[in-house]
């Protein structure tokens, strides 16, 4: 009971303090990018798959070099 009285105490102040806001906005991130890796093994155009995931194109060419595919420029 007490652990979840503290627990709840901290999110309250991590809500009011933005304390987590990067945290959820780099997981989103990085779901994204799990996503932009799949599509381009299946074959899907970088522009496509930048367009798809809303990640930079820039990321999304270096994903696609990181998977040993032909480099990618635009």
């Amino acid at each position: 009971m007490f652990h979840d009285d503290i627990k709840d105490i901290f999110l309250e102040g991590a809500d009011k303090y933005g304390w987590l806001d990067n945290r959820y906005n780099d997981r989103e991130i990085e779901n994204s990018k799990k996503i932009a890796k799949k599509l381009l093994l299946i074959g899907v155009s970088v522009e496509k798959v930048a367009d798809a995931t809303e990640l930079p194109l820039d990321t999304v060419i270096s994903i696609a070099n990181q998977l040993e595919k032909i480099p990618v420029t635009h």
